[in-house]
């Protein structure tokens, strides 16, 4: 009993502080807003970014540093303040702190911007910061879609900021329902049939390439984020209310983030070929995903595996 009221106190402070926080940088953006933007949108986009920046670092001290979620890496070496266009699976809310421990880490984290549904931007507060930070909102409606996309290309080119486009191309979150009817549309359409990713949407990904192929954005991250519960085992991820309410998330949870890095001007420029290009680093996450299942970090696919400490 005393144990639940504690969770439930922890989630309380957590939620009012973080509420505040948020409200407080709202104010300021919307102080920017009216008396910077006239003059400066670039000056604006840095303002918004630092807020960003301010929350997204809190909400990291929290995870890692107060409630010890240990946080293991491997695959390429990330270089500190490079812009890239990342693609990640996409498991639960605590995604972004996955996502999030490598840009503090490579110095990236007011940069980071994200395609996100339409309708998140409507959340009070929240949505309206998130617009303002430079969130990508988009409706998955591409006739829609495409003109939004490139007025927002063109300011990213135009003001050569650095920047992280995250875009979960799997288009929302995993769960064994949706992983049911992604296969069944895969077998029908003769394409691979993943046993723990979703089948990845490729759209967005193809324009943030063309669009950004010969501009200061010149990589592309593609990351794997794994969760390893002690009794539920892999890929059952925290929730919020884990993530707030439990003192420690280091046990019971282990977390690890695989990082492959590709140079642009590699990729192919048919946009077929690149389409296919997507489906494979699936495929190959896929089964690493799998391997996992069976071996975690002792995986051999699995190289120069460690731990980055940065609280």
């Amino acid at each position: 009993m005393l144990k639940h009221l504690a969770q439930a106190l922890r989630l309380c402070f957590y939620g009012t502080a973080l509420f505040s926080f948020a409200l407080s940088i709202n104010i300021v953006q919307i102080c920017s807003l009216l008396l910077i933007s006239p003059f400066s949108r670039r000056i604006l986009w840095n303002i918004n970014s630092r807020g960003a920046h301010s929350m997204w670092w809190i909400m990291q001290y929290i995870f890692e540093h107060k409630h010890k979620a240990k946080i293991t890496f491997s695959g390429d070496q990330i270089p500190s303040n490079e812009s890239a266009i990342v693609i990640s699976n996409h498991r639960s809310y605590s995604d972004f702190y996955m996502l999030h421990s490598v840009a503090m880490r490579r110095k990236m984290l007011p940069h980071v911007k994200y395609f996100a549904k339409d309708s998140l931007k409507y959340i009070p507060f929240f949505g309206f910061g998130m617009w303002l930070m430079g969130m990508i909102f988009i409706k998955r409606n591409w006739t829609e879609d495409e003109n939004h996309l490139k007025k927002i290309f063109k300011a990213i080119k135009s003001y050569a900021a650095p920047i992280w486009i995250v875009n979960f191309v799997e288009g929302t979150r995993f769960s064994p329902k949706k992983l049911m009817e992604g296969q069944q549309f895969s077998m029908k359409r003769g394409f691979p049939v993943f046993q723990n990713l979703l089948f990845p949407r490729t759209k967005g990904f193809v324009a943030c390439v063309r669009q950004l192929r010969d501009t200061h954005v010149k990589y592309v991250y593609d990351f794997t984020i794994v969760y390893r519960h002690i009794t539920r085992g892999l890929n059952f991820p925290p929730n919020l209310f884990h993530v707030h309410g439990y003192p420690l998330l280091s046990p019971p949870w282990s977390f690890h983030v695989h990082v492959k890095r590709y140079a642009i001007e590699d990729l192919p420029r048919d946009e077929e070929k690149l389409t296919e290009w997507v489906r494979q680093k699936f495929i190959e996450k896929d089964a690493l995903l799998e391997d996992m299942k069976l071996h975690w970090t002792k995986s051999e696919k699995l190289k120069n595996v460690h731990e980055e400490k940065y609280f």
